[in-house]
């Protein structure tokens, strides 16, 4: 059942952006999955073009190519994503590391992939994500989708953020 609201989101997700007006829907969606063997921590996000390049412009970067991102402009991914995607691990905060994007113009998304090494993950560890893209932008139109695995502990587990409230706490 939540393969399919998934599904169904993602299908309202990319009909909605097949029109030349502007998108209505003010979302992002997200995967956050931990490898046990490699403690290696990567999240993909997906976001609209014009709502993304809207928000980066002039504060992290200056006219961002998303088909050809510079050096610099990475690092302004990165900076954006530090500022407003916080994933902390017993309340030591991780910034991801950018590794790469996908564009797919026709559906007005691109989809960051970031990742970090961080130490092994065990029982008894809280892992605190907090996600405020777009929420300066656009307010309470604003929503964010996660998906997390951390196995053996979440095998998976969605969330929605639809404030600034308080980051989400995984008590393992």
């Amino acid at each position: 059942m939540k393969l399919y609201k998934i599904s169904l989101l993602l299908g309202v997700l990319f009909f909605s952006t097949s029109f030349v007006n502007p998108h209505p829907i003010k979302l992002t969606s997200s995967l956050i999955e931990y490898n046990l063997k490699t403690s290696n921590l990567t999240m993909e996000c997906r976001v609209f073009i014009d709502d993304f390049v809207f928000s980066i412009n002039d504060t992290f970067t200056k006219n961002i190519n998303l088909k050809n991102l510079s050096p610099e402009d990475k690092k302004g991914v990165e900076n954006y994503f530090e500022r407003y995607y916080k994933i902390s691990i017993n309340d030591k905060l991780y910034p991801l590391k950018y590794t790469s994007s996908d564009v797919m113009e026709k559906h007005n998304v691109v989809s960051f992939k970031f990742s970090k090494n961080v130490p092994v993950i065990k029982q008894g560890d809280q892992i605190c994500i907090e996600n405020t893209l777009f929420f300066e932008e656009f307010g309470f139109l604003q929503s964010n989708k996660i998906t997390v695995r951390v196995p053996p502990f979440i095998t998976e587990n969605y969330f929605e953020v639809t404030t600034l409230d308080e980051p989400i706490p995984l008590n393992l």
